[in-house]
């Protein structure tokens, strides 16, 4: 029952991907957790063990496409490899803890704190995608743009093609694959709903290099994730299988539909899903607690 209920569920986030262009990592972990019952690390690692899965799959479809720089992915995964293993060595510490109890009901430590983290990543995400159309609606989509890290005269530099701006503070690229990867190590999530923003924003990548090279990094963080928790017991191989081969069926399935229609308008329906799965997780929430 568990492997359908995996399976569909997988399907399902796979069709909003799909549809939306958008990773569907954090919404796979917190609905692993209150719709399929999973104790919160044991979602995170297999969530981390289907990313690899299918971020696999998606590099192999863009080898020779040339929108990876493997030169800002390699500074950025300095930090990103020792971030995965700072936010899995929480998560451990998290498992530890003794039950919460909040308003008279004793509530598991690393469910409830998990939740919270997702609701605000949730939150963040549908603010930031609303300011996103909004701009592209008033501006228009402008093309390549400087990053603002462009600003920071901090050495050492490094030259990168795939930038307006070529040259490039290293220390604060190396400073986000670290908050990048203790959001995959901690939460199960590629980071990418954050990491192409500061792609886009802050380092000045053209929207399709940032999407290949938030995808390798994401791999990175993945493989290191899946090592950390495998040795922890924290996945499910049956769960893992069904919940890839779900995500698969229903990605293609849902990249059939989003191409027929219009990407600005999608992004903002996404916002209404993302709100939707905030309110279900406050609804979980308040089940815990009251």
């Amino acid at each position: 029952m568990l492997f359908a209920e995996a399976f569909l569920l997988s399907a399902g986030i796979g069709i909003l991907t799909g549809v939306f262009g958008v990773g569907g990592g954090f919404l796979m972990t917190p609905a692993m957790m209150i719709i399929l019952g999973l104790p919160g690390s044991v979602a995170v690692g297999t969530s981390l063990a289907t990313m690899l899965c299918t971020s696999s799959f998606g590099l192999f479809t863009r080898r020779g496409s040339n929108t990876i720089d493997v030169k800002i992915v390699a500074f950025m995964a300095v930090g990103s490899l020792i971030g995965v293993w700072t936010g899995s060595t929480q998560l451990e510490r998290l498992k530890k803890l003794p039950a919460l109890r909040i308003h008279g009901h004793e509530v598991v430590a690393v469910q409830y704190v998990l939740l919270w983290v997702f609701m605000g990543i949730l939150l963040w995400t549908a603010g930031f995608m609303v300011y996103d159309y909004r701009r592209k609606r008033q501006r228009g989509d402008t093309g390549p743009q400087v990053g603002l890290l462009a600003g920071i005269a901090f050495p050492p530099y490094a030259h990168f093609s795939s930038l307006v701006q070529p040259r490039l503070a290293v220390v604060p690229l190396i400073l986000l694959g670290l908050f990048v990867g203790i959001l995959t190590g901690l939460m199960g999530i590629g980071g990418g709903v954050v990491l192409l923003p500061v792609l886009i924003y802050l380092i000045g990548q053209p929207t399709a290099k940032a999407a290949g090279t938030s995808l390798l990094l994401v791999w990175i963080s993945a493989m290191m994730g899946v090592y950390i928790n495998a040795r922890l017991g924290n996945i499910q191989l049956m769960l893992l299988a069904a919940m890839v081969a779900g995500g698969v069926i229903g990605t293609s399935a849902g990249t059939h539909i989003g191409l027929k229609a219009d990407e600005s308008k999608l992004r903002l329906y996404f916002v209404y899903v993302i709100l939707a799965a905030a309110v279900m997780i406050g609804m979980k929430l308040a089940h815990m607690t009251l």
